[in-house]
């Protein structure tokens, strides 16, 4: 059994009101590539074991999205949100998609005054599969890997 232990560090003034004062942040995530984007999932299924759809969407991807946060007010992390995103996206000479990834984001982006963005993502590495369903027998991280241990998406 792991038990905490109580540091005695006093922290200036400064240091207190930069990590719990009052704070507002905007993520914006963008993604350079044509045809590439971020698309929020409207079906997120959070009482199932299968949250969000199988597969990625075709279509719908926006290439800005944008997020607030602010510690003026109740968190706004949603439980109940998913995402999906299109990287790596490659067309041919008339503009259609011939090869992109697929990944999605479970939950909402998390946000505090240092600046962080917190998040979990599965991201699948083969190209044109908008399979999402996550496998944890099928890791892409070693075991050795802090963190690797994964048991749910």
């Amino acid at each position: 059994m792991e038990h905490s232990r109580r540091v005695n560090k006093s922290a200036t003034e400064e240091e207190i009101r930069s990590a719990y004062g009052k704070w507002d942040a905007e993520l914006e995530i963008s993604f350079p590539g044509e045809k590439e984007g971020f698309f929020e999932e409207k079906r997120f299924l959070a009482y199932s074991q299968l949250k969000l759809p199988h597969h990625a969407p075709e279509s719908g991807y926006v290439s800005t999205w944008r997020y607030t946060a602010s510690s003026y007010s109740p968190p706004t992390a949603r439980e109940n949100v998913g995402f999906f995103l299109r990287t790596r996206v490659k067309l041919d000479k008339a503009g259609n998609i011939v090869s992109a990834n697929y990944a999605k984001v479970m939950g909402d982006f998390r946000l505090d005054a240092r600046g962080w963005v917190m998040f979990a993502y599965y991201f699948n590495p083969v190209p044109n599969d908008r399979n999402l369903e996550f496998d944890p027998k099928r890791n892409l991280f070693p075991a050795s890997f802090p963190g690797a241990r994964v048991d749910e998406p």
